[in-house]
């Protein structure tokens, strides 16, 4: 029985869902929206319903008892509530709403999209409602011609990849009695890296004792005396070590080993711990080793991502720490 209880929630959003898709037509998959006729509605808020209510209940009354004062109360709340509606959708029309990022976060912390909002004429009153499993909304007092940039949290903590649902744009100006709304549906995801456990592991150790003894081991650019080799016709003079030839009378070149910088490598399988916490760690090392500008090889058991360095780089390997055992929402 609870199996079944639980389960109809989940068809109800379901059937909402597709319904949505129906009535909509997809004319909200967009990456950026402006309010206009096809793309606003207007419905009468919770305080808009109870008002209407009033309204209705003083007209029966004022038709039932014959009273001119009751009646005209009655035609003044319909001459508000017609008023809201009309201000309501004057102040949201032309609204532009733009999908400008999603910025990925390290759990436990939410992950934020981005929009750029601007309007022709003053909009009062915006809410970004975000229409996931968990509802989340910023609110915003007033927007202009001035493009301006408003962050939206979501509402996940935990390590994967989440496609964005629906996100509506909403205003209950001016009295609150109405909600103007519209949506915008984007086709993106966001991630969430692991958390960061610091670690410097035995698999980079040895990695780099091993690149040591060959040699390699030194940061890029640098050079370190070797020995003194005899000078050859091709060597120019300005190697030639003056300081040995007042000494020795012999004409001696130093030899420089130019080192270059080590490539580590960062294997699951020599990680410590659970598969959360090895997942936390390399996370850590491989933002370590961007932040160094060392290049770097990532070792998992179901995927290899060969040595390079840059931001790139390493978000191509949080996308793959992120999404590890096909860790998806």
């Amino acid at each position: 029985m609870p199996n079944k209880k639980a389960k109809r929630p989940a068809l109800f959003k379901s059937f909402k869902r597709a319904i949505f898709n129906k009535l909509l037509k997809n004319k909200h998959l967009k990456q950026s929206i402006t309010l206009e006729h096809k793309t606003i509605y207007v419905f009468p808020s919770a305080l808009g319903c109870y008002f209407i209510s009033v309204a209705i209940l003083n007209f029966v009354m004022g038709i039932n008892y014959q009273n001119n004062l009751i009646l005209i109360m009655a035609y003044l709340m319909f001459v508000v509530m017609i008023i809201a509606v009309l201000l309501g959708y004057s102040n949201a029309k032309g609204l532009t709403v733009t999908f400008k990022n999603s910025l990925s976060s390290f759990a436990p912390q939410n992950p934020q999209v981005q929009f750029a909002v601007q309007s022709p004429s003053i909009c009062q009153s915006v809410m970004l409602i975000y229409q996931g499993d968990q509802q989340t909304q910023i609110n915003h007092d007033e927007i202009t011609n001035a493009a301006q940039t408003l962050s939206l949290p979501l509402p996940y903590n935990k390590r994967g990849c989440y496609s964005l649902q629906r996100i509506k744009i909403a205003s209950n100006y001016p009295f609150g009695l109405i909600t103007v709304w519209s949506y915008i549906q984007l086709q993106s995801s966001v991630y969430i890296y692991p958390s960061l456990e610091k670690v410097f592991s035995d698999a980079q150790i040895n990695s780099l004792a091993e690149q040591a003894e060959n040699g390699i081991a030194k940061q890029l650019g640098s050079e370190e005396f070797e020995t003194l080799i005899p000078h050859l016709p091709e060597i120019g003079l300005q190697r030639i070590s003056w300081k040995h030839f007042a000494k020795t009378q012999q004409l001696l070149v130093k030899e420089f080993v130019d080192f270059k910088a080590a490539d580590a490598l960062f294997d699951f399988d020599l990680m410590h711990g659970d598969t959360e916490q090895r997942l936390n760690q390399l996370c850590f090392l491989v933002c370590e080793a961007t932040e160094n500008n060392t290049p770097f090889m990532l070792k998992l058991p179901s995927k290899i991502i060969a040595t390079n360095v840059g931001v790139q780089h390493k978000t191509l390997c949080l996308e793959s720490l992120s999404t590890f055992n096909g860790y998806t929402k």
